[in-house]
């Protein structure tokens, strides 16, 4: 009885953690970092609205984080698709010339050249294209799925990237029938779980949540912009720019103040007087 209820005992003993892999790491507001993200708290919301919710654009025309992670995905996805793509049929593209060319007589080493510069060129073009839209397609329809079912259950786990990979890999492969959809899915899934495990393995390492994570992304990529316009206006305000000076001065700053135009600025009409163009007696 005993050395059954320890078999019992080891054989149930990875169930909390299943349990823990397919629970919502949820803010609570304890952390610095929960009380700096400015999360909304949407547990009473219906499903269906936080997912209509995804796809608004605010008033300052600012996507939500979750929509800025899927089109993130979509750019990454199309950029590696193409040049994996390219890579591998432009590859495959110079082998075949020179399999099929061996006993070809051409009239000159340029046009030799020529052509095959033209069958890489052309391999690289279609592997690229065809790859990049297809991985851009998967990608996406996987990060999309699984967050609009994420946000619909208003839990994190594995069940979503399950779910999202087969739907994926189903709808990747569905016009091959039955078989393909078969196929699909089950290699999605498996792709899915993979991709699960290795985002709840970073995300419990790094101690943050999904909705963290998202925030933040979305946090430094605006920080990002904002830096770099900033730049821009500083570059733009450090230039020596006499024109809008002189408006400045005689006029006023633009949009502030017009009280200038009262005023005498001998100082400004010197400076007109300057710029004014000097004409050429003929």
């Amino acid at each position: 009885m005993i050395r059954g209820l320890g078999h019992t005992t080891i054989k149930y003993s990875f169930l909390p953690f299943i349990s823990e892999l397919f629970s919502q790491d949820k803010l609570e507001g304890i952390t610095k970092t929960e009380q700096l993200t400015e999360i909304p708290k949407n547990q009473s919301q219906p499903g269906w609205e936080r997912v209509k919710k995804i796809f608004r654009i605010d008033e300052f025309g600012n996507i939500t984080p979750e929509a800025h992670t899927i089109l993130l995905t979509g750019s990454y996805s199309l950029v590696v698709g193409f040049l994996l793509g390219g890579f591998l049929e432009g590859k495959n593209a110079y082998e075949k010339f020179m399999r099929n060319n061996e006993a070809t007589s051409f009239v000159s080493s340029l046009e030799a050249k020529k052509k095959l510069q033209d069958a890489v060129i052309m391999g690289i073009g279609k592997g690229g294209f065809r790859w990049g839209t297809r991985l851009t397609f998967f990608c996406m329809s996987f990060v999309g799925i699984s967050t609009v079912i994420q946000t619909y259950r208003n839990k994190y786990g594995i069940l979503e990237y399950l779910s999202a990979g087969a739907i994926s890999g189903w709808i990747y492969k569905f016009y091959q029938g039955p078989r393909g959809w078969v196929a699909g899915a089950s290699v999605g899934s498996v792709l899915g779980l993979t991709c699960g495990l290795t985002s709840l393995g970073l995300l419990k390492l790094t101690g943050l949540s999904l909705e963290e994570a998202r925030y933040w992304q979305n946090k430094w990529s605006d920080d990002r912009t904002a830096y770099i316009r900033k730049g821009l206006t500083q570059q733009y305000e450090n230039k020596d720019i006499a024109v809008l000076k002189l408006h400045d001065e005689e006029v006023g700053e633009a949009g502030k103040t017009l009280e200038n135009l009262d005023k005498p600025n001998e100082e400004a009409n010197l400076k007109r007087i300057r710029f004014e163009p000097k004409t050429k007696l003929l």
